[in-house]
């Protein structure tokens, strides 16, 4: 039984999940706060019409991935090739359930934070090791690893914001 290491996969840049995150906030709020306003269907449409829009919103965000491959001596991210002596630290989490997030410190103080898949793992680690590069954890990594829950801190307050706005002028002004 031959057993290979994965060396390729797919990957997704961290600034540019949470752009799309971001930029669809507005858009998922009012979803919530119409699906609010139905109030004996509420709960049905929060599964249904929710979650669809939820569903959308993730297919959106795999659209935008990238290749990842670790060579020999480099890491070729899109097209983007990182030598093993331009690194100068490492640190992997596991944010999500399914995806890594891999934060590389160039020597240049340049990070690059992207989430892989956690098959390579043991790519990751056997790759740095072998080269004997460093996993160091640094304060972004606490933003790196725990930072997509702001969005959903983001949501509900917009949500909560939009719905104090609703009840203001429905009770106050239209009544």
């Amino acid at each position: 039984m031959n057993v290979q290491r994965q060396n390729i996969g797919k990957a997704y840049y961290h600034q540019q999940m949470i752009k799309i995150a971001y930029a669809y906030l507005p858009i998922f709020s009012i979803i919530v706060l119409v699906c609010s306003a139905f109030e004996k269907l509420r709960f049905f449409l929060y599964l249904t019409v929710v979650g669809a829009s939820y569903g959308y919103i993730l297919n959106q965000m795999k659209k935008k991935h990238i290749m990842i491959e670790f060579r020999e001596n480099d890491i070729m991210v899109d097209k983007s090739s990182y030598n093993f002596k331009d690194i100068e630290s490492y640190y992997l989490s596991l944010p999500l359930n399914e995806l890594l997030m891999l934060r590389i410190r160039t020597q240049g103080q340049e990070d690059l934070a992207i989430y892989v898949d956690k098959d390579l793992r043991e790519t990751i680690e056997i790759f740095f090791n072998k080269h004997s590069i460093k996993s160091q954890k640094i304060s972004y990594d606490n933003y790196l690893q725990y930072g997509h829950l702001i969005f959903a801190v983001l949501c509900i307050c917009l949500c909560g914001l939009m719905l104090t706005i609703y009840n203001f002028f429905y009770y106050k002004i239209l009544n």
